[in-house]
Order: structure tokens, then sequence, then C-alpha cells
């Protein structure tokens, strides 16, 4: 009977070491998986606390998205004659090309305006074409620049004329143009390459990027002038990110102004400002007029970039007494050293027959190189390059 106690002792015994082995497993498992869940939940936090509270990193000039500028097509909804009309008094009326309007009499019922201002260049007015065919086609422009003279006609009737004084003969005169350099602000070796060229281009730079600050220190310790690129909502929002700190339509006045603050504390020392995209901001009077204002309580300029082609930010900004002016051409669409080329010597073609130009470029290796390719040719034209300041006025 002993040694059967013993026994049933002993199978006692080893059942409870292996129970006490199996809970210590156990307890040791559920331990990793706590652990485990902890750390990926730690992790998933301070990702959510970066996208809120930190800007978009943006450490690589490939990781930049660049929005398509006005001269490549978008898809518009189809405009009412009211939004042509309004579209059509924003460029001709209010835009760059004219100093002012006066109204004239009717002439069998068609709307008659006076246009004090040169005639709108070609270029300008092919690109108005080609928005206002997408626009909706109902639309019809009738230009005659040898009798000073633009029609508008809407299903086949002629709807208003804009007179032009027809140009005299005048003394030539050379031509103005600033170059403006967006997206400054990644890298320092970009900005370094632009300040050895032999030609006076306008950096303006991202706030929020990693070498934003570095870069006005640079500037400021070569006696350069330069802007602010302000992030603004595009039309492909969200699937185009103009950045963490970006403008966007729907936000209070409140957060509107602390942004701009944000940016001018982020650009010490700038000058003035255009927009980075914004093709969906800038169509926008009342966003536009709050952004314009703040820009005015800081005696900051305002460059519309164009990034759409019925922008109302040049005409808004014309309306409040801003000093502004609007951009002209692209300069690198394409990002190769032939076409750059041939955009730059367009760019001074323009030059010639509008007098001032502002022109957009980018940080590209490819623009760099093909400004040093042309800084000599450049040197022998009848136009002088000034800084953006000297381009801008008020109306």
């Amino acid at each position: 009977m002993t040694i059967k106690k013993r026994k049933s002792i002993k199978k006692t015994g080893c059942k409870s070491a292996k129970k006490r082995q199996l809970s210590q497993n156990t307890r040791i498992l559920l331990a990793a998986v706590f652990l485990f869940g902890f750390v990926a939940l730690s992790l998933f936090a301070l990702v959510r606390l970066q996208t809120v509270f930190l800007p978009e990193p943006m450490t690589s000039h490939k990781e930049l998205v660049y929005e398509e500028p006005a001269d490549v097509v978008h898809q518009l909804k189809s405009y009412s004659y009211a939004d042509i009309r309004a579209l059509l008094e924003n460029q001709l009326m209010n835009g760059s090309f004219s100093s002012g309007w006066r109204k004239l009499p009717d002439r069998n019922n068609v709307q008659v305006r006076e246009i004090f201002g040169d005639f709108p260049s070609a270029p300008f007015l092919a690109e108005l074409e080609n928005h206002l065919e997408q626009a909706n086609p109902l639309v019809q422009l009738k230009i005659s620049r040898g009798k000073g003279t633009i029609d508008f006609y809407w299903q086949g009737v002629l709807q208003l004329e804009l007179q032009y004084q027809v140009p005299t003969a005048v003394k030539i005169k050379r031509g103005k143009i600033a170059v403006i350099m967006d997206d400054i602000g990644l890298s320092l070796s970009p900005l370094q390459k632009l300040l050895q060229l032999d030609i006076i281009i306008t950096p303006s730079i991202l706030p929020g990027t990693a070498n934003a600050l570095s870069a006005t220190s640079l500037l400021q310790n070569d006696d350069r002038e330069y802007m602010i690129h302000m992030p603004m909502q595009p039309r492909s929002y969200p699937q185009t990110n103009p950045g963490a700190n970006a403008l966007l339509l729907g936000q209070s006045e409140d957060k509107t102004r602390s942004l701009i603050q944000s940016y001018i504390k982020g650009v010490p020392g700038a000058v003035g400002c255009n927009n980075h995209m914004g093709s969906r901001y800038t169509e926008e009077s009342k966003a536009m007029r709050i952004v314009l204002d703040e820009l005015k309580r800081y005696n900051l300029f305002f460059i519309d970039s164009r990034t759409i082609g019925d922008s109302i930010a040049f005409s808004e900004a014309r309306k409040m007494g801003l000093r502004t002016a609007t951009r002209n051409i692209f300069l690198d669409n394409q990002e190769s050293i032939s076409a750059i080329r041939k955009q730059i010597r367009r760019m001074v073609s323009l030059a010639g027959e509008n007098k001032e130009i502002i022109a957009i470029c980018h940080p590209h290796s490819e623009t760099l190189e093909a400004f040093r390719l042309e800084q000599d040719w450049l040197k022998q034209q009848e136009v002088d390059f000034v800084s953006a300041s000297e381009l801008v006025h008020t109306y």
C-alpha cells in the first residue's frame, strides 16, 4: 500500500509541474502579445501626431508634386453665360493688359466698352480662347488687332465689344523680365547653382521645408530679393496634396490669417508672395480677399502664378489696391534642356511685345543648365532682367 501511495503522489507531482510549466509559458506568450500590441499602438499614435502637428516632410526634389499650370488642359464644368461673362471681365477688362475701362453707349443691343491699356498679346489671347473652348462651345471671340477690337459672341450672337486704342509707332524700349524660381527650400544645392548664374532670378521659398530658413540666410548674405511660395488648394485635392500647412477652402478666417502669419515667420525678410498650386483656391473671391488683406497688412505684394485660366487672384488684388502682377509664361513644363531653352527664347520675344514679362520656373537641374547655356545669348538681347518687385504695380 505504501508503494502505491508513493506512486500516486509522484504522478500528482508530475501533473502539477506540467501545469505550472504550461501556466508559465502562457503568461510569457500573453506578455509578449501585450508588449507587441503596446508598441504597435504607440507607433501608430506617433505617426498620427506627426501628421497633425508637423508639416509634411519634403526632403527630396523628386518627392515634390507640381501642379499642372494653366497652359495644360484642365477638365472644366460647362460654364453658363454669366460665368463666361465674369471670366471675360476678369481677364480682359480687369486683367493685366487693362489700366481701366469705361462704358460707351450700346450699339444695336450690343454692349460696348473702351479699354485703357495695350491690346492683349497673341499668346495670352490664345490661352484665353483655349480656356473658353473647354468651358463652353457656345462661346466665340473674334479678335481684330488691326481694328483694336475683341468681340464676344454667345450662340452666334454678338453680346459685347471691347475697343482698344490702335497702337501707333513708338520708340522701342527695352523689355523687362522677372523670372521667379518656385519651390526653393527642399535643398540648398539648386539655390547655390542659381546664385552662380549671371542673371537676376527671384527665388520663391516654400515655408515649412527643411531648408527654408537656411535659404533665407543664404539669400540675405548675397543681398538677394526673395518671396514666399504660399501653398494653396489645387483642383485635384486631395489626390494632389499641396502640403500639411496649405490654405484650403472651408478654413475659418482666423485659420487662414494664422497660416499666412506662419508663412511670413517661416520665410523672414520676404518681399512678396505667389501661389504654390492653388488652381481651386484662386477661383474663390471670398477666400482670396482674406489672403490678400492679410498680405496688405504686412506690406507684401502678390503675384498670381495663374495655375488656372479663370483665376480671380490678380483681379481681386487690383481692386484691393495691393501691389500685384500675374504670370505670363511657364518655362519648364517639360523637363528637357532643349525645350526649356526654347521657352527662354520665347520669353524674350514676349518681352519685346509686352514690355514687362513675368516667367515662372522650378529648381530642376535641367532648368538651371538651360539658363547657364543661354546666359551669354540673353546678355545680347534688348531686355533687362529685374527682380520681381520691379514688375508689381498698384492699379
